[in-house]
């Protein structure tokens, strides 16, 4: 059943075309990705769902109702959108947290106890107090969530939910959407440049380019349809061909295999596909070291540091272990291990971060 219809929506900025004959459905209770390239059209997608965005031709609906001049503050009222750009007050995470409920006259005790359970779902609630604006910015973008979270919306919708996050809040922001989507049946609908992420949390995925919808399926289908068009492209890394075969190692878990990659590169992992395989690993499960560590990982290569680029609150490391392999790990440890260009370093990660197709 669809909570939100898009019917050949089109949006002009002037001469521009943003949106060009945009027709969705948004499956009440879904958890659906939109990804695309920066200017691909996936903020203003987000805008015309939250009704902020005026059409220039094109319908929407929402619960099957037509969206006029006459009702849309009250789909306004169920759809809350956090946008990618933070937006905080100069005062604690508690009150923060509690400044949209308060706006709209909600009594006290209903107040404290909504922000309580949503500083909870966020892992903040031992900062409550803390000023919000001498939050990291993993923690910022984690009270923007809780502030949208705690109005109870209908669809909650996520613009770049985890840009230029460090690898802990990235693991943590999209727990707790998957999470918040699984225990309320709250609908779910972010944008992303990262068809990686995309897969990894979305029950679909809709591909966006030049402001069409070119593609929407299961997150499954459409990564493995847009396999070859995506490698080599920025939208992601740590794409690789290669060949699994079952490892016999006594247990009776999930199916390890040991995966031949190019240039003899293997690595394991859990899987039920053997033979030709498309492998990707997240780059933020990747976790660097000047020496091996004493780890449960059973993924421990040794390599030539390539590239460092810093984007943000992110660092990215690219790592010649025979094949390029991309790690994402925060400036703090880039300071702290000291890393350069051309330097030995170790890259570790486990058999269940290595995903196949």
């Amino acid at each position: 059943m669809g909570i939100v219809e898009l019917k050949d929506v089109c949006v002009d900025f002037e001469a521009t075309r943003a949106l060009d004959s945009i027709s969705l459905e948004i499956r009440k209770g879904e958890l659906l990705s939109i990804i695309g390239s920066n200017g691909a059209g996936k903020t203003t997608a987000l805008r015309v769902i939250a009704g902020l965005q005026p059409l220039s031709s094109g319908e929407v609906l929402f619960n099957d109702e037509l969206v006029t001049g006459s009702n849309i503050e009250q789909m306004r009222k169920q759809v809350t959108l956090v946008f990618q750009r933070l937006t905080l007050f100069s005062t604690t995470v508690c009150k923060n947290a509690a400044s949209g409920l308060r706006v709209r006259g909600i009594d006290q005790a209903e107040v404290e106890s909504r922000v309580t359970k949503a500083l909870e779902i966020v892992e903040l609630t031992d900062l409550r107090d803390r000023l919000a604006r001498k939050l990291s910015g993993g923690e910022q973008r984690r009270l923007n969530l809780a502030m949208a979270m705690v109005l109870k919306p209908t669809v909650l919708l996520l613009d770049e939910p985890t840009v230029h996050l460090d690898p802990e809040n990235t693991q943590i922001v999209g727990r707790l959407l998957q999470t918040l989507n699984k225990r309320s049946d709250m609908t779910i609908v972010l944008s992303t440049h990262n068809i990686l992420q995309a897969q990894l949390m979305g029950d679909r995925i809709a591909v966006i380019h030049r402001g069409r919808l070119e593609k929407i399926g299961s997150a499954r289908d459409v990564f493995r349809a847009e396999l070859d068009s995506i490698i080599g492209q920025e939208m992601t890394s740590n794409v690789f061909s290669g060949h699994a075969k079952v490892v016999d190692d006594g247990t009776k878990r999930r199916q390890l295999v040991r995966i031949t990659l190019e240039n003899d590169v293997g690595v394991e992992a859990i899987s039920d596909i053997e033979g030709p395989v498309t492998v990707t690993i997240p780059s933020e499960d990747i976790v660097l070291s000047r020496d091996t560590v004493l780890s449960s990982a059973r993924n421990i290569l040794k390599g030539t540091i390539q590239e460092i680029s810093i984007e943000g609150a992110a660092v990215f490391v690219t790592v010649d272990v025979g094949l390029p392999l991309t790690a994402q790990i925060t400036r703090s440890s880039l300071e702290r291990l000291d890393m350069k260009q051309g330097d030995s370093v170790y890259a570790t990660f486990k058999a269940t971060s290595v995903r196949t197709y």
